[in-house]
Formats: structure tokens, C-alpha cells, sequence
């Protein structure tokens, strides 16, 4: 038997084992698997449906949170198929190392592995987008409704805190959502988010599995690194469990910005028309709508005619406008965009290159 294969069969042993072991060492290990299971479960149809019709791709990267999300998964009947992509944002060298390891994994699970290429952009967020197109394709190949990823509570956190920083609103303070669709026929499940990166490590050492390291996790030249190095650490500290309660936070802040973008969604057509240069906004209906209803119009408003994702309004921003709207006159300029008063309506429209 060769190295690689002698390795194989002892982690597959581990893991089949792992419900049989004695978990006296490692406490947490049993009960976040345990709780990771129960969680997909309820994101794919809850307790009346049989785990055989809850067809899922897990999306491993390598790293210990994904690999956790397939150790505590990857034996239950709907699992059927491990999605990995390989973007450009790594050194080629890395993220081929990392493939390799997720095949392997794939080994060990007796699951099949599926491999994306993706060019990532310039940017994170461009690199998420690829990332989500890519494992929704492989979840149709693989003839899967859902796609598990591994976003667990201390990334909530650290969203949370680099959004509550640069002053955003509800959406950037309410998490990410436990599910959505990502493409025809695909929802994408997140049932990590009520356990942390150290559950998910202990996971990963019950099975006896090395995962990846990201060396960009490093940089503090990065927000969400420096934070996860310098600010979470001490959080936890202070308050042990505080991620776990503020990826709780944040499922109430989405229950509360829910009950206003539906608010939103019920007066968008009494106030807004659509213009051959951009959009107006009936200024009498919205003056007596709360505040944050107002707010969250106008970031409807200006997501419209900007083509791009509202929630980069700062709070106060959005707060300001929403004052300047009731009691103002005149021009403001915010985002590209020109809004001007004109006798109970709001004109919005592309601001002149000069003004933008």
C-alpha cells in the first residue's frame, strides 16, 4: 500500500469512527458535527424530508472550515458530490496544492470531486461572484438543488464589525443570509453559521485531517485579517462565545431589515417612476413614511439608476439624504448620481462627469 493510500485508509477510519469515539479530549468536535447536520437539515426542507431527497454539493476549499462542512456532511445520504473551484486570486503553485488536498478529502469521504475554473477579477467581491457562478454550474452537472458553504459564526462576526466600522446600515449589519438561490434551480445553504472556526478545527482534528492555510488570512494590510488577528481575539476573551451570539444578532437585525425592505417593496410603486434619464420619487407620499423606510427607498432608488449594490450608502449618508428629502431644496450629488428637488419630486439621474 503506498503512502498516499495508507493515509487515505487511516483518516477514512477516523472519520467513519468518529460517532464511536471517545470524544472526552475533544468536547466540541461531536456536538458541531452534530449541529452542523441538524442545520443543513433545516435549510433543505426540514424534518419531513427524507436526507436522500435533499441533494447537496458541499463547496470545499481546503481550508478547516470547508473541510469540517464535508467531515461532518459527507457521510449523510443527500451529499452527493464535493465542488471545488480554482480561482486566479492564488499563486497557481497554492492552488493547485489545494485541489490535491480536496481531491484527497474527496477519498476519504468516497465522495466524487468536481473541479471549477474561475477568473476571479480584481477583486473580492468579483471573486465571490465567479466563485458562486462556478459552483452553481456544478451543482446542475452534479444534479444537486443545493450548494452547502462553509461561512461559520466567526465570519459573521468579523463582517458584522468591518461593516458596523465604515458606518453601513441593517443589510450590511444583518449577516449573510442562511440560504438563497444562486442560480436556476440552486440555493445556496450556510449550516455553519451557529458554530466557530474553533469547532470547526476541532472537527478537522477529531478526523485527523490537515487542512490548507491561506497565507492571505495574514496580511493585516487587509481588514478582515487584521480584525481576525487583533480585535476578535480579544472579543472572545472578554465575552467567550461572542460569535456564536453575534451571528444571533445578526439573524434578528435580518428579521428587522425584512419587515422594512417589505415596507419598501409596498411603496415602491405608490412614489417611484422610472424616467428616460433615471427615476423620481414622489416627495409628499414619503414624508410621512418612517425614516427607515424612506432610507430604504432612496437606496433602492439610487441602486436603480447606479446599477450597483445599495447598501455602500453609509448609514448616515442615508440618513442625511432621507432628512434632505423632507426639509431640503436643491441639488445633492452621492454616488455617481444627481438628486434634485423639483416641486414635489425627486429627480434621479446620472450626475454630469464634471459633478461625479
Amino acid at each position: 500500500m503506498s503512502a498516499d493510500a495508507a493515509r487515505i485508509h487511516s483518516l477514512r477510519s477516523a472519520v467513519g469512527h468518529a460517532d464511536r469515539a471517545d470524544h472526552a479530549e475533544q468536547p466540541d468536535a461531536r456536538a458541531a458535527s452534530r449541529a452542523i447536520v441538524r442545520s443543513w437539515r433545516e435549510l433543505t426542507g426540514g424534518s419531513s424530508v427524507d436526507d436522500a431527497d435533499r441533494p447537496t454539493l458541499l463547496a470545499v476549499s481546503g481550508g478547516a472550515d470547508s473541510s469540517a462542512l464535508a467531515l461532518a456532511l459527507g457521510r449523510t445520504r443527500g451529499v452527493r458530490s464535493i465542488g471545488h473551484v480554482v480561482h486566479d486570486m492564488r499563486p497557481r503553485q497554492d492552488a493547485e496544492a489545494d485541489r490535491r488536498l480536496v481531491e484527497a478529502l474527496g477519498r476519504v469521504l468516497d465522495l466524487p470531486v468536481r473541479v471549477a475554473y474561475a477568473d476571479a477579477g480584481n477583486s473580492e467581491a468579483a471573486a465571490r461572484t465567479a466563485r458562486y457562478g462556478a459552483l452553481a454550474r456544478l451543482a446542475r452537472n452534479a444534479e444537486c438543488r443545493y450548494v452547502a458553504v462553509a461561512h461559520q459564526a466567526d465570519d459573521v462576526l468579523e463582517t458584522m464589525l468591518a461593516n458596523l466600522i465604515r458606518g453601513a446600515g441593517p443589510r450590511g449589519l444583518r449577516g449573510p443570509a442562511p440560504r438563497r438561490a444562486i442560480g436556476d434551480g440552486v440555493t445556496l445553504v450556510r449550516p455553519m453559521l451557529g458554530v466557530g472556526r474553533a469547532e470547526a478545527e476541532a472537527i478537522c482534528r477529531h478526523a485527523c485531517w490537515t487542512w490548507a492555510y491561506d497565507a492571505t488570512n495574514d496580511d493585516p494590510t487587509r481588514l478582515r485579517a487584521a480584525l481576525r488577528a487583533e480585535v476578535t481575539p480579544v472579543l472572545e476573551r472578554l465575552r467567550p462565545g461572542a460569535s456564536r451570539r453575534a451571528a444571533r444578532a445578526a439573524r434578528a437585525i435580518r428579521e428587522a431589515a425584512r419587515v422594512v425592505r417589505d415596507a419598501v417593496n409596498e411603496a415602491w410603486p405608490r412614489v417611484a417612476m422610472r424616467t428616460p434619464s433615471g427615476l423620481e420619487l414622489a416627495q409628499p407620499p414619503m414624508v410621512d413614511l418612517p425614516p427607515a423606510v424612506r432610507e430604504g427607498l432612496l437606496r433602492r432608488a439610487i441602486d436603480e439608476v447606479a446599477g450597483r449594490g445599495h447598501d455602500r450608502l453609509s448609514a448616515a449618508t442615508a440618513r442625511s439624504l432621507s432628512a434632505w428629502l423632507v426639509d431640503g431644496r436643491g441639488v445633492r450629488t452621492v454616488a455617481g448620481l444627481r438628486l434634485e428637488h423639483r416641486g414635489g419630486t425627486i429627480a434621479i439621474t446620472p450626475a454630469p462627469r464634471e459633478d461625479a
